[in-house]
């Protein structure tokens, strides 16, 4: 069986994780919640605390770096604000495995890439880039694979509930997205528009 572990960067918004966590096919020793803000420990996971900046890809890094150093093979990095049916995650992981992919995402999906669900086979040496605080990282994530093994896209069935509201409805993260995206496309000698 695939060596499959789940990351989750959450904050208050934690109604949803039990939900995941029974539709999600991992046990709860190889569940990651990198928490955000301090509040009580979430049953059914690792409850890992982040008390350093704002940035969503160190958050990723956490549960990812705890997970490697434990034996992962690979790990699925979600939003906490996601709807999953029929073991999704699992089923990415075997296809990538069966592919070689670095790098696979739910389809279809919502956005440039899927940001809100994704797996990494931490085997590879593609990481998230914490230069990105808020958006474009999971893009950069994109573009490293695509570099290496490659990306699959496996029918599978993951809803992102909020999409994109609480950075839409928020200055300080529509300015962190800005430089973001300024970075990405620097980094990547990109092109806008």
């Amino acid at each position: 069986m695939i060596d499959l572990w789940l990351v989750i960067p959450t904050g208050a918004r934690t109604q949803y994780l039990q939900d995941i966590f029974k539709e999600c096919d991992i046990e709860p020793s190889k569940r990651i919640l990198v928490r955000t803000l301090p509040n009580e420990d979430i049953d059914n996971a690792i409850n890992l605390q982040y008390t350093g900046e704002f940035n969503i890809h160190k958050w990723w890094n956490t549960g990812i770096d705890y997970a490697v150093e434990r034996g992962a093979e690979y790990v699925a990095v979600l939003n906490d604000d996601v709807e999953l049916a029929n073991n999704p995650l699992r089923r990415i992981a075997e296809v990538m495995k069966g592919t070689g992919a670095t790098l696979g995402y739910p389809f279809p999906f919502q956005g440039w890439v899927c940001g809100y669900c994704w797996v990494l086979d931490v085997k590879s040496d593609v990481r998230p880039d914490e230069n990105y605080k808020w958006w474009y990282g999971d893009r950069d994530i994109d573009m490293q694979a695509r570099q290496g093994k490659g990306v699959v896209h496996v029918p599978a069935m993951v809803h992102h509930m909020h999409g994109n509201e609480l950075t839409r409805d928020n200055q300080e993260l529509m300015a962190m997205t800005k430089v973001d995206e300024e970075l990405f496309f620097k980094k990547w000698n990109l092109e806008k528009g």
